[in-house]
């Protein structure tokens, strides 16, 4: 016998039980037939026989009701449609109810665009909901296909405010960054927010070359230049026209003579270092260049990120009795991985007298909040402090302590990722002891704790604040009445459902 010999002629020679016998249940495999499928073909019912008249005449009957019923469904329909509440809606009311949506949604535009002949000649009569041109990575390899639908855009958007964001990242060809600034630079007079981001200096002046036009209507500027080495280049101001409208300005890895320009309204400035950049050096700005555009505007919020100061002789910081600089309307200011010499350089050289809220992320080291609390009239409205990456533990606390001492006014402190990673309990043993044991309450008029991402909060250490508080004879001492806790995993259930009950307000994450 041979071993090649196909097994099914092995196992047939043999009347016995053998392998062929197993896995033969026959019903799993059984597929049922559809009955309300009738297959003409079906032998079962294969008739050659012509039908009978009368057959005929209820199959033609069945199709014309058939196709009565679809039409008196679709009357029905239409009959809806026009007694809607929404077509009752004036154009004009129905136009605003798009801008609304497309300014959330972008894609919502070509949805409107379906629904109804009346909707769509809305949406083409709407120059509002063409106004967003947006460029991102879904285009990167589409850009044919955005120049045309760049084209329809500014066409139709007529004289409307524009809304711009092109990231130059996902075009590969200097020719199509050309092309794209060409078609936009008649239209940017009439551009609000111009977000643009671009890989390199020599894209970015591309940019610059036409945004001319850039600057009256203009109300949020965002620059970024993705390259780890932009600041060795050499920069050049962007803007070429006043902005007296520019409210809102973020410059990512992106230097102030970026700017260069009246900015008479400006109100929020950002200045950050691209946080991927592999290099660990801080951007620098010029302090006295930065000083001379905050002083010349209503600034309300200052954010500084991964950066430091550079100065010159030249500076007022030198004399013996430097004057500091009032920004009058100052109410934010954030300094995040900002140098301490950097952030002491800035409060020392400035006076805040509408200043309420302070965020520092700026390592061990509290020079600055202790320079800070020597001059406390310089920050009358100061209520909210927020310290990241900060030691409350060991001999750091006393400069802390010390400090807060001469800061009375807080009312809301807010703790982040400590340098140890543990916050420990002292800092919140100095909040709940009184003046039995401090000599006076620390922060007595604080009514908010914030934390967040200290891997040892329990729980119990807010609860002897909150109580300590609570029960304190002093009327100066207000209570707590707010928490925030979050990313704090060791937090205890029992304890948070007694904070909710003492607390009016705890949010956990």
């Amino acid at each position: 016998m041979r071993l090649d010999q196909p097994l099914q002629t092995l196992l047939t020679m043999s009347s016995s039980p053998s392998f062929e016998d197993l896995a033969s249940w026959d019903d799993l495999n059984i597929i049922l037939p559809d009955v309300s499928l009738e297959d003409p073909d079906d032998p079962r019912r294969l008739d050659p026989r012509k039908l009978p008249a009368e057959i005929v005449q209820l199959d033609q009957s069945i199709a014309d009701l058939e196709d009565k019923l679809s039409a008196l469904k679709l009357r029905r329909a239409n009959l809806l449609d026009r007694r809607a509440l929404i077509t009752r809606l004036p154009p004009e009311l129905l136009s605003r109810i798009f801008e609304l949506g497309v300014h959330e949604t972008g894609d919502l535009l070509f949805t409107l665009s379906l629904v109804s002949r009346h909707w769509r000649n809305l949406v083409l009569a709407t120059p509002t909901l063409w106004t967003y041109i947006i460029l991102d990575n879904d285009w990167s390899w589409r850009i044919p296909s955005f120049l045309r639908r760049l084209r329809a855009y500014l066409d139709r958007s007529q004289a409307s405010k524009l809304f711009v964001d092109i990231d130059f990242r996902y075009v590969d060809s200097t020719h199509d960054t050309e092309t794209i600034m060409s078609q936009l630079a008649p239209h940017l007079w009439r551009c609000y927010s111009f977000n643009v981001s671009v890989p390199d200096w020599f894209r970015m002046r591309k940019v610059q070359e036409h945004a001319s036009c850039l600057g009256p209507a203009l109300e949020d500027l965002y620059l970024r230049v993705d390259s780890s080495d932009s600041e060795y280049q050499d920069p050049f101001t962007v803007l070429s026209q006043p902005c007296p409208r520019l409210g809102y300005v973020m410059l990512e890895h992106a230097p102030l003579d970026c700017l260069g320009v009246p900015m008479p309204s400006l109100r929020q400035l950002y200045l950050l270092r691209d946080a991927r950049c592999h290099s660990s050096a801080r951007i620098a700005y010029p302090f006295k260049e930065l000083m001379t555009i905050l002083t010349a505007s209503p600034i309300k919020w200052f954010s500084l990120r991964l950066a430091l100061f550079t100065i010159d002789t030249t500076e007022d910081v030198f004399r013996a009795t430097p004057t500091p600089q009032e920004l009058p309307h100052l109410k934010g200011l954030s300094f995040d991985i900002v140098d301490p010499g950097s952030i002491s350089l800035f409060l020392e050289s400035t006076s805040l007298p509408a200043l309420e809220l302070l965020s520092v992320n700026a390592g061990e080291e509290l020079q600055w909040l202790t320079q800070m609390s020597l001059t406390p009239s310089r920050f009358p409205a100061l209520r909210l402090l927020d310290l990241r990456n900060c030691s409350f533990t060991g001999p750091a606390l006393v400069p802390l302590v010390r400090a807060l001492h001469q800061l009375p006014q807080i009312t809301g402190l807010g703790i982040s990722t400590p340098a140890a990673g543990l916050i420990g309990t002292r800092i919140f043993d100095m909040l709940a002891a009184g003046p039995d044991t401090i000599g006076e309450w620390l922060l007595p008029r604080l009514e908010a704790i914030s934390v967040q991402n200290c891997g040892d909060i329990s729980g119990h250490e807010l609860l002897r604040v909150v109580s300590a508080r609570r029960g304190a004879a002093a009327p100066q001492v207000a209570n707590i009445a707010f928490l925030k806790i979050t990313q704090c995993y060791s937090l205890d259930p029992e304890v948070l459902d007694r904070l909710t009950s003492l607390v009016e307000t705890v949010r956990t994450l």
